[in-house]
């Protein structure tokens, strides 16, 4: 079974970087590995120095990795066709005039794309050994989990009902039926009868992915909740870094989650707040101000790594690492992704 490893954290804390680390070691390994991004501002294509589209294309490293970047008008428009065998019915689909209006639409809901891109990647490669994804920063990124259940609980009453009643052309005598004879009705006369047969044709060109969407969907929530997938949350060591890991982490023990661990970024040594105690800033001039900076740097993160302690979650610090840009970009985020793995 894959194993599924949820990265979550608020914006500039290094969500991404640290996802590309840990997808990178884990290919290093001997894994076959997914790293799919959902974050919107397209951060991973600067961490791997890529250009990352739907569909997974293949980092050049060492060992087998694959990364995605989720594009949710495209990834949309991909499933609606691949569920058409004819080319007549995809021709019809992408001249209904009503298609791009309600991909569009859809295109915002981020996060039900997201788990059903999630599933679609373990569906179609069960040999996977293990699948990244970098979230959308905050609570936003939590969505990923809530959203599947939710939807599937509202596939199971009316919602799928409708759909294959209007595709069906309005047939039958349900209640759902008689709602939606009124409803066709109503828009055949405000139409005509022309909007009433595209909006047929829609519903019945989208009634093989709606379906297909359903199990995705199913599969997604199972996985999520399941013992093979893991949420790791990522804080910087900031002094207001407890309030967002607090609330993180607040919202999984709603939906029955327990984080495996929070990785507090861009950690300097210890031993440097030691050192720096023992140089006088007073005598360096101009000098003696990166030293005070330095020291509230260490005096803030020594306090975020205390209030961090106290939410009952294992803590690892993530050191600060060099060379994350350039020709060794990819070699230092490898490196960096075997600290993490050692912490595991």
């Amino acid at each position: 079974m894959t194993r599924v490893h949820v990265m979550l954290g608020d914006g500039g804390v290094g969500k991404t970087t640290l996802s590309a680390a840990y997808a990178l070691a884990l290919a290093e390994r001997g894994g076959r590995v997914g790293l799919l991004s959902i974050d919107p501002a397209r951060r991973m294509e600067s961490a791997l120095g890529l250009t990352v589209h739907d569909g997974a294309a293949r980092v050049p490293v060492d060992g087998e990795l694959w990364a995605a970047h989720l594009m949710p008008e495209a990834t949309l428009r991909r499933w609606a066709f691949d569920e058409l065998p004819e080319e007549e019915q995809r021709t019809r689909l992408s001249e209904n005039r009503f298609f791009p209006l309600l991909a569009d639409r859809l295109a915002t809901t981020t996060d039900v794309i997201a788990a059903l891109r999630m599933a679609e990647w373990l569906e179609s490669d069960p040999s996977l050994t293990d699948l990244v994804v970098d979230t959308a920063p905050g609570r936003n990124g939590l969505e990923l989990l809530v959203r599947p259940g939710a939807l599937v609980q509202l596939t199971r009453g009316r919602a799928m009902s409708w759909v294959d009643h209007v595709a069906s052309g309005g047939r039958g005598g349900s209640l759902m039926g008689g709602i939606g004879v009124r409803i066709m009705g109503g828009l055949a006369r405000l139409g005509g009868s022309d909007v009433l047969r595209e909006l047929a044709d829609l519903f019945d060109a989208l009634r093989p992915a709606s379906h297909r969407a359903v199990g995705r969907l199913k599969l997604a929530d199972a996985v999520l909740r399941g013992p093979s997938t893991t949420f790791l949350l990522v804080a910087a060591p900031r002094p207001d870094a407890e309030r967002g890991a607090r609330a993180l982490c607040a919202a999984l023990e709603l939906q029955g989650v327990v984080p495996a661990a929070i990785l507090v970024n861009r950690v300097v040594p210890a031993a440097l707040a030691v050192e720096l105690a023992r140089v006088d800033a007073a005598a360096l001039g101009a000098g003696g101000d990166v030293v005070r900076y330095a020291r509230a740097y260490c005096d803030g993160q020594e306090r975020a790594l205390v209030q961090l302690r106290t939410l009952g979650v294992a803590t690892r610090c993530v050191p600060a690492a060099r060379e994350l840009s350039g020709e060794r970009r990819l070699a230092a985020l490898t490196a960096l992704g075997r600290r993490l793995l050692a912490t595991s």
